[in-house]
């Protein structure tokens, strides 16, 4: 058994199809992957151990996934913390890896795709994910339908925490990250910096830290 760790893109804006295309690299039918978005990070040294920990110990799990600090829904897999200060989190971190490390939960519904381990066998006997054009949102909650349809289990890592920036600075009503890249990047640029109350807090906060 290998762990492959990948940050899927979708050029086409059909997210379904970039995971297929990356599950499918596993070499064999015992290989897992990891899918997780590229505004993630885990906050501990030895994230790899952990996760394989858990792996090695339900390996007939349908999905695995973690805690977090921001989602919209399935609240199951947020663990309570939304300060934007990544010291806090690195303290979760630890913390949660002390005290958790190695053991799981299962949970059995719908999860956000932030971060899902996943067999190569399963995602085959499952179905692999729904590819649907210009769809991003979503694709991992009709996967985790179909693990559960296929009668496997979705279990969360209790400890292991990745930060999750998920529009920290701009806000929940921000949208370009889910619209056409490329049309995105042919926008005039603004000459002046986003003067809101919450970006100027934050370029304060920045200003502090490199003064000390």
């Amino acid at each position: 058994m290998s762990i492959f760790y990948f940050v899927p893109y979708s050029l086409s804006r059909n997210i379904g199809q970039a995971y297929n295309q990356y599950m499918a690299l596993l070499p064999n039918d015992n290989d897992w992957g990891v899918l997780m978005d590229g505004d993630t990070m885990f906050l501990t040294f030895s994230w790899g151990h952990a996760i394989a920990e858990v792996i090695k110990k339900i390996p007939d799990a349908g999905i695995i996934t973690c805690y977090t600090n921001r989602i919209a829904k399935n609240k199951v897999q947020l663990y309570g913390e939304d300060s934007t200060d990544i010291i806090v989190h690195r303290a979760i971190a630890k913390r949660l890896d002390k005290d958790f490390r190695g053991s799981y939960r299962k949970i059995n519904q719908r999860i956000s795709g932030f971060f899902m381990a996943i067999k190569k066998k399963t995602w085959l006997e499952a179905g692999k994910f729904p590819e649907i054009p210009n769809k991003i949102l979503d694709i991992d909650g009709l996967f985790s339908s179909k693990i559960l349809r296929a009668g496997k289990d979705i279990y969360l890592m209790r400890g292991v925490y990745k930060l999750h920036y998920y529009r920290m600075a701009e806000g929940p009503k921000y949208k370009d990250h889910l619209r056409n890249a490329e049309k995105v990047a042919k926008r005039p640029r603004r000459k002046s910096l986003n003067t809101s109350n919450k970006s100027r807090r934050n370029r304060n906060i920045i200003n502090k830290r490199r003064r000390r």
